[in-house]
């Protein structure tokens, strides 16, 4: 392992702007795979429509870069099983671009309602933290692993009410995950103020419950202040609160590898090249002082 955990970003269509004018500041490409086919449904007789296009162009502006994928639709801590067509979807991309590890959210993303079987909410549903969801989720990140052949991991996500009911808390149920089935996490500091803010976590309570061997990566980006309940988007500079907590917590995370930046690329012209730029070379900054304190023992 890497001593200097490597930067990232986040690819949308407006990215490869950013890698022909600084891309030296990114190490990896982090792709939601999902962004590269349209899902017909699971009724459909051709289900996957593939974007050709879209993986060409990927793989032409990585340039060399590690790509990591990052998955939206699996919904592992729903009830209904692991939907089997995506993942053979899922893996077939892994076999074109070769994720170095692949993640996921913890949130329930799909709710099945009457002859509907794979409705979308369209936000994160909470969970009911206790051992038959722990099992169920590990169940489904066991089957992920097998099928891809490399790391999983889960990342919190950003909730607009409380949990159902919980047995123990969100860090706890992701320290208990990966001690059940080697699930490492993407600790989003972004998601993680959105919850301070509308859920009334304390975040240095909740870094320091988990597990410094866990946490794989961390996501950084900044969302609009001026909505109520904050949501998830990934549209502003990143906020000071997340920047203190990572420049603190992430040192402390042996296990860290890389540090990624998202950005909406609705608002690409908003955050401009200096913007994002900017915000790349203090995660630099933060990723050189990290291998600097691994290689003299200081963490």
């Amino acid at each position: 392992m890497s001593r200097r955990p490597l930067v990232g970003l986040l690819y949308n269509p407006t990215v490869p702007i950013v890698l022909d004018a600084i891309g030296e500041r990114v190490d990896f490409i982090e792709i939601v795979p999902d962004r590269l086919w349209h899902d017909l449904g699971i009724r459909a007789r051709h289900r996957f429509r593939r974007s050709r296009s879209a993986v060409e162009e990927l793989r032409r502006y990585a340039q060399g870069r590690p790509l990591v994928g990052h998955g939206v639709g699996m919904s592992l801590s729903s009830t209904m099983p692991l939907d089997e067509q995506l993942l053979d979807e899922v893996v077939a991309s892994h076999r074109t671009l070769r994720y170095r590890w692949y993640s996921e959210h913890l949130g329930m993303l799909l709710a099945p309602d009457r002859g509907i079987v794979d409705a979308r909410p369209g936000m994160g549903l909470p969970l009911a933290l206790d051992d038959e969801t722990l099992d169920l989720i590990g169940g489904k990140v066991r089957r992920l692993g097998a099928a891809l052949g490399t790391r999983v991991l889960l990342e919190n996500s950003a909730m607009f009410s409380a949990p159902l009911h919980h047995d123990m808390s969100e860090p706890e149920f992701f320290n208990r995950l990966y001690r059940l089935t080697g699930c490492g996490m993407l600790l989003d500091l972004h998601n993680l103020h959105v919850n301070t803010r509308d859920r009334g976590i304390a975040a240095d309570d909740y870094l320091a419950q988990l597990d410094p061997d866990i946490v794989v990566e961390i996501h950084l980006a900044g969302g609009d202040q001026s909505i109520d309940p904050r949501a998830d988007s990934l549209s502003r500079p990143m906020l000071d609160e997340a920047w203190q907590w990572a420049s603190t917590w992430a040192p402390r995370f042996r296990n860290l590898v890389a540090i990624t930046y998202e950005y909406r690329e609705s608002h690409h012209r908003r955050r401009g090249l200096g913007g994002i730029g900017h915000e790349l070379e203090l995660m630099q900054a933060l990723a050189a002082g990290i291998g600097e304190a691994r290689a003299t023992g200081m963490t």
